[in-house]
């Protein structure tokens, strides 16, 4: 045998006993997978489903949720804060890995893979003061004028709400408290926002006389870039960590 063969056959050996080795028999290749790059996941400041507290830390349902379920399957992850838009384009580009939430924004298309299970749903509801005409759906909105916030696609609902042909005039506000102000000050007649982050802000600033009315349910859902490394196995792994969560009695889903 020359040296050549007595080299290769000597290297062989060692692999295979490193493969066949009782310590690598007890590593799951998941497990080396998982480890290989943390997960980073997207959120916007949307109380109480997620924001930053006033530590500086993630905080929300859905940030415990993402927490509970990337820990069971041993990912290593962190939360980044970002406005809707640019959450969702790095969503796409592939800088943000993870999203739990709407499925419905353009720049997902084409670049996410989208799980099946709806792990939340979140109610969308029109709000006026006083002797208004009610408000049953977005179309009843034609003509009127109405504050929207800032960067939110309201379950794809935006492009008709901005459309000329509707002549909706919109007061566009950048958070929830200037929201409110300006449905309290009429700058507009309704404004259109979401029953968690509603609730909490108007327990700091109360509207005398307001009246609510459901126009949706929004279902969240996870939304993983597909330029994340094995994104099939992260979202096959957050549906079946989602699914033991509710059998141990940890998570609800929405029926």
């Amino acid at each position: 045998m020359n040296t050549f063969h007595r080299l290769f056959t000597l290297l062989l050996s060692g692999a295979l006993a490193w493969i066949s080795s009782p310590a690598l028999a007890d590593v799951d290749i998941h497990d080396l997978l998982a480890e290989d790059k943390e997960v980073v996941v997207g959120y916007i400041e949307f109380p109480p489903v997620f924001f930053t507290n006033d530590e500086g830390k993630p905080e929300g349902y859905l940030i415990d949720l993402a927490r509970m379920l990337l820990e069971k399957k041993k990912y290593s992850w962190r939360a980044v804060s970002r406005p809707t838009r640019r959450m969702a384009i790095e969503l796409a580009d592939g800088k943000i890995d993870l999203w739990i939430g709407l499925a419905t924004l353009p720049e997902f298309t084409g670049a996410t893979l989208v799980g099946d299970s709806i792990v939340a749903r979140i109610e969308l509801n029109a709000y006026w003061q006083g002797d208004k005409k009610i408000i049953n759906r977005v179309e009843d909105l034609v003509g009127e004028s109405v504050v929207l916030l800032h960067g939110f696609s309201y379950g794809g609902a935006i492009s008709f709400l901005r459309d000329p042909v509707n002549r909706i005039r919109d007061c566009s506000a950048f958070n929830h408290a200037q929201a409110i102000g300006m449905l309290k000050v009429k700058r507009c007649d309704y404004l259109l926002n979401y029953d968690g982050p509603m609730r909490l802000e108007l327990k700091k600033q109360p509207v005398q006389d307001l009246h609510r009315k459901r126009l949706s349910s929004l279902d969240a859902r996870f939304v993983v870039s597909k330029k994340r490394d094995h994104a099939a196995m992260l979202l096959k792994d957050l549906e079946d960590a989602l699914h033991e969560l509710v059998a141990e009695g940890k998570w609800f889903l929405p029926p």
